[in-house]
């Protein structure tokens, strides 16, 4: 069985935890780069780095996949977007501290030394 988890790096309010929704299933739909989930935009879509499992991380863009929708809507980023609560009742949870870590070291790749 596989399962497509979507990631929000980061919520108003609450900017350095992550947020998870998991979806589980044998005919899962692996989401496309630049599709729309939610209203937002899927930034990248990855393979799990860990070879153990059949995960698939889908990266969702929270501000740019809402900022043209709303220029069309004359609306602010922070009237609808990620909040904590907007994503909780979406069924996103935070990720705990493990999952968390994996997910900034090894899929967005937050902490990697850079070459000088």
């Amino acid at each position: 069985m596989s399962s497509v988890i979507y990631v929000v790096p980061w919520a108003i309010c609450d900017t350095e935890s992550i947020y998870v929704k998991k979806v589980k299933g044998d005919d899962v739909q692996v989401p496309e780069k630049g599709s729309e989930f939610n209203s937002w935009c899927i930034r990248n879509v990855i393979a799990s780095p860990d070879r153990r499992t059949k995960d698939t991380y889908a990266i969702v863009d929270v501000f740019n996949g809402y900022k043209e929708k709303m220029n069309e809507k004359g609306m602010s980023v922070f009237s609808l977007t990620n909040s904590q609560d907007v994503l909780e009742n979406l069924g996103f949870q935070k990720a705990d501290d493990t999952e968390a870590s994996f997910i900034k070291n090894k899929v967005l790749k937050l902490n990697k030394d850079k070459k000088k």
